[in-house]
């Protein structure tokens, strides 16, 4: 099982300082009948690359306390440098790929591979506004203690966005994504598709079109459509429960209706 080699890696990565949590406070709320949890920052932040500032790839070459191993024939399997949930691995092409170029069938292959259990899920943020920090490709892959949260997100905003549930194999993944970018009009080119999370598990696939990065300076990723929400301050915090989760995550989204 992969995630005994993550946790082995994070304690070496730990003990050399090149793994940096993120120090937050968790708290539990209860929105629509669904369990979101927050992470409230209590340390200073840390200074993570942004997308627009990065001068640095930090997948190629990568850190080796990061690596966790290897994935052939086209990928590797990294730790999350900044991590708010543990354990949190990164799947990466070994070699430059756009973040923002479409996903492949070798990309779905090996992140198929690594979601074996009800407890594994993995996301994808494509591009900036979808959250992503890095502009190299990397798919990647949580642990939660069930996935009925993501389950219960899923049905609440289905309607502005494309949700397939069921056992996943290869061929299923490949026709669902290839329809949820014809939907939503995400396949620019070859080279480059709109901005979208897209979160899979066992039994789901689950493509998200974005709109916008953040809202009120709360800015997400694929790990918000799992129910885990990152803020920096107890105002952002008591913003985020009067707006409500679902009226937040439904704000980021493209309307299918417009």
């Amino acid at each position: 099982m992969y995630w005994q080699a993550v946790e082995q890696q994070i304690e070496i990565a730990l003990k050399t300082k090149t793994l940096q949590p993120l120090t937050t406070q968790s708290q539990s709320f209860l929105d629509n009948n669904i369990h979101f949890t927050v992470h409230l920052r209590v340390a200073k932040k840390i200074d993570k690359p942004h997308q627009s500032t990065q001068k640095t790839n930090p997948f190629l070459p990568h850190e080796e306390a990061m690596f966790v191993k290897d994935c052939p024939p086209s990928h590797k399997l990294l730790l999350n440098k900044f991590p708010v949930l543990k354990p949190h691995a990164l799947l990466c092409s070994k070699e430059f790929v756009s973040q923002q170029s479409p996903l492949t069938e070798s990309d779905f292959s090996a992140w198929l591979e690594h979601l074996n259990s009800p407890y594994d899920v993995g996301f994808y943020n494509a591009g900036p506004i979808a959250g992503a920090s890095q502009g190299h490709r990397h798919m990647q892959l949580i642990r939660l203690a069930h996935s009925d949260t993501i389950t219960a997100i899923a049905k609440q905003l289905d309607d502005i966005s494309f949700v397939r549930f069921g056992p996943l194999n290869l061929a299923l993944c490949i026709k669902y994504y290839q329809q949820a970018l014809q939907q939503f009009a995400l396949n620019k080119s070859d080279i480059e598709s709109g901005a979208y999370n897209l979160i899979i598990h066992k039994d789901l696939f689950w493509l998200v079109p974005r709109k916008t990065a953040h809202i009120e300076s709360i800015f997400a990723n694929g790990l918000n459509f799992c129910g885990h929400f990152l803020v920096k301050d107890e105002a952002h915090l008591h913003w985020l429960t009067e707006h409500g989760f679902i009226v937040f995550l439904r704000g980021l989204c493209q309307d299918l209706h417009k």
